[in-house]
């Protein structure tokens, strides 16, 4: 689902990705994340720069700093994301990801849904 920010169209994918936390007492751990493609080549996560998953690298990297909603904590959340910059070098990509279940997103992509 395409969104326009500032000049820029940003491509929403939601499409099973999932956070993994482990929550203990106090603390919040950011498991490595669920990719439902395998990180194969040809997969819409897939990036040559990490030769992988695009989105649990930056999940792995920088944990929720990439997030941009909120949810409850819960041990699993599938999240939307979205990335835009090179193909080849991942230092150049800007990467979002949003929990599927914030009301604000979940508000604006069924919109987007109902509307397609």
């Amino acid at each position: 689902m395409k969104v326009l920010i500032g000049m820029q169209s940003l491509n929403w994918n939601v499409d099973g990705h999932r956070l993994v936390l482990n929550i203990t007492k106090s603390n919040v751990d950011i498991a490595p994340g669920i990719c439902p493609h395998g990180a194969v080549q040809g997969a819409p996560c897939y990036h040559a720069g990490v030769d992988g998953c695009v989105v649990n690298y930056f999940i792995n990297v920088f944990g929720l700093e990439t997030n941009t909603g909120t949810v409850p904590a819960s041990p699993s959340i599938e999240i939307a994301w979205c990335s835009e910059g090179s193909e080849w070098d991942v230092d150049l990509v800007e990467f979002l990801m949003i929990p599927v279940e914030d009301p604000h997103f979940k508000d604006w992509f069924d919109s987007q849904q109902s509307s397609a």
